[in-house]
């Protein structure tokens, strides 16, 4: 799948019309209908912008031509990061505990 069709699809699936990111982006509908369509090449600025104003879209998978899915899963949170001197507490009080 090319690029334009993966941005296609996605907008189409947020319900996104070309009247409204053709005004968002200052071009008018035609525009967006012909890069959408790739009658014309999609502008790596119209790209850019794309991308800052939907930023679940995962960059990778929009340029891997294998990857259909271009939304970006979400980040796993992380607890937080555990200090030298907590680990070596754990580990002495579990020594404690076993012997």
């Amino acid at each position: 799948m090319k690029i334009y069709q993966k941005i296609r699809e996605y907008s189409k699936e947020k319900g996104e019309t070309m009247k409204e990111i053709a005004a968002a982006y200052g071009v008018t509908p035609q525009s967006i209908q012909l890069y959408f369509s790739g009658k014309n090449a999609m502008p790596l600025n119209f790209l850019a912008w794309y991308i800052e104003t939907h930023p679940d879209l995962d960059l990778y998978a929009l340029f891997d031509r294998k990857q259909q899915n271009i939304v970006a899963e979400p980040k796993p949170t992380y607890g937080k990061k555990a200090q030298k001197q907590d680990v070596i507490d754990k580990i002495v009080a579990i020594l404690e505990q076993e012997l």
